[in-house]
């Protein structure tokens, strides 16, 4: 528990998320080394195999409906299908995480990833994609409840840095329409659901952790340890 608790600091919880997003993309390479695609082509280099990925808990149609493995709702916020697909994630992650901490505090941050994440891939699956994974809907989630705080609150010295989040924004849509097997839907989803959650949460005292929010944060991060155990042992 005390690693929970230290995961609420602001520094730390941005760290704590780039660095599962790492060590499963890593974990997927090992799992099957054999399966992993060496093409030097950027877009599939090293890609491990769609059986890894499907076991550590890709989410979609498949899995969700006809598999019954509602648990990578989850899951496949955290998984990767490629080093570049990771790369740009993890990146645009990191950026845009710690404005967001800065706005929503560490715990209202993390529903926010987990939340909007979770949606993302919830209508996803109903749409009809076979198989996602990623972080770019949890990410887009964040970037929306940041969009939300802009429009609502022009908080000053924010405004700028919130001003070059723009550019991942603008980088998802120009990727989203220009590369094949892009899920527009995770991202159109996140930024969506990410809106909304801010306006849920958006706070005139967002530095100060409120006890609920807190409490719900811990019980969310649990289930998503639980779930990245769970498809990684026992799926």
């Amino acid at each position: 528990m005390r690693l929970i608790r230290n995961i609420w600091e602001p520094t730390e919880l941005v760290r704590f998320l780039v660095t599962v997003n790492i060590v499963l993309y890593i974990t997927s390479l090992f799992i099957a080394p054999g399966a992993v695609n060496y093409d030097l082509n950027p877009m599939v280099f090293l890609s491990p195999s769609t059986g890894v990925l499907f076991k550590l808990g890709a989410s979609g149609t498949l899995p969700v409906f006809a598999e019954d493995r509602w648990w990578t709702l989850i899951t496949a916020n955290y998984l990767h299908g490629s080093l570049l697909h990771l790369l740009f994630n993890v990146s645009a992650l990191h950026a845009v995480g710690k404005i967001n901490i800065e706005i929503y505090a560490p715990s209202r941050s993390f529903l926010i990833y987990f939340l909007g994440g979770l949606f993302s891939m919830a209508v996803s699956s109903l749409a009809g994609i076979p198989l996602t994974l990623g972080a770019s809907g949890a990410v887009c989630a964040m970037i929306g409840s940041m969009s939300y705080d802009e429009w609502r609150a022009s908080k000053g010295n924010l405004k700028k840095q919130i001003v070059s989040v723009g550019i991942w924004v603008a980088l998802i849509v120009i990727t989203g329409l220009t590369l094949p097997n892009v899920n527009n839907w995770a991202h159109a989803i996140g930024f969506v659901s990410g809106f909304l959650l801010g306006f849920l949460f958006w706070s005139e005292t967002s530095q100060r952790e409120i006890k609920t929010f807190r409490v719900a944060a811990t019980s969310c991060m649990l289930l998503t340890i639980g779930t990245l155990i769970y498809g990684l042992l026992f799926s």
